[in-house]
């Protein structure tokens, strides 16, 4: 008896690990949205000739916490009255049903131009939580695998914030959440900063 309890008990904690450690998967991509303004751009100092600097990668983590990559943008089209962030990355090649995020945020002030290095937890807005869904944070670029791996954060300008994401942080706000959430709203235009961590 005891070794049934034993068991199944195993095959539970198996289950919640493997729920834990679950991809993203999302029907939601605006991967093909075309930037209308072509003079809304996003940039990073972290960003060089599209590669990320040395200094960016493998962030030390305190608590699940880690320094965010600092961000900066201009020529927010007229008509936003929220920003929002997400920086995500395709784990395999060509496939985009599997997706890892790395930062979150929404209910950004259009008037907002930049996020210093290590600020992205600390502003007027509103977080959600790291690739492990273990903290409120960003998770920085660790590619552990040989080869180029790309990753792209993308600026939205929206119409309005998205009612269906609260108004704090929150760990429950995942890729799925966040991207459908943005897909209630109009999307006024959406630009994008692309780099490459190569080992």
């Amino acid at each position: 008896m005891k070794y049934s309890k034993l068991i199944v008990l195993m095959l539970f904690m198996g289950v919640i690990s493997c729920e834990h450690h679950k991809k993203a998967t999302t029907k939601v991509n605006h991967d093909d949205f075309k930037t209308v303004n072509a003079n809304f751009k996003l940039t990073s100092k972290a960003v060089a000739n599209g590669v990320l600097l040395d200094a960016y990668k493998c962030e030390e983590k305190v608590n699940d916490v880690e320094n965010s990559i600092p961000l900066s943008w201009q020529n927010v089209p007229e008509g936003t009255k929220s920003l929002a962030v997400v920086m995500y990355h395709y784990p395999k090649k060509d496939d985009k049903t599997e997706i890892n995020s790395y930062l979150l945020l929404w209910d950004i002030d259009p008037s907002v131009t930049q996020i210093p290095y290590k600020m992205a937890a600390k502003g007027a807005w509103f977080m959600g939580g790291n690739k492990d869904g273990t903290a409120i944070s960003y998770t920085s670029p660790c590619s552990r695998g040989k080869g180029k791996h790309t990753y792209t954060i993308a600026l939205y300008a929206l119409a309005e914030t998205p009612a269906a994401l609260p108004k704090k942080h929150s760990l429950a706000v995942d890729y799925n959440v966040f991207m459908d959430a943005l897909d209630t709203v109009n999307i006024i235009d959406r630009t994008t900063l692309t780099f490459i961590d190569s080992n």
